[in-house]
């Protein structure tokens, strides 16, 4: 991960077992920090209801795996 810009690369590979054909897909993906993402969504004037740590519709911790807002427009 790059620390001053939060993103991350990788590569996915894979293999078509029929064809042998291999694929490869490069990804650059950012992880970004809650309150930054609330100063987002609060300047796009969007209303934060509640905040999911997970899928499963769990409660967000500081040990969360996810960060999900759930939110309303304004």
């Amino acid at each position: 991960m790059d620390e001053a810009t939060g993103i991350v690369t990788y590569e996915t590979f894979y293999e078509v077992i029929s064809t042998r054909q291999r694929f490869s897909a490069a990804s650059r993906i950012r992880f970004t920090r809650k309150e930054r993402i609330a100063a987002l969504l609060e300047e796009a004037g969007l209303a934060l209801d509640n905040w999911l740590g997970d899928w499963h519709g769990n409660a967000y911790t500081d040990s969360s795996t996810e960060i999900i807002p759930i939110g309303r427009l304004r």
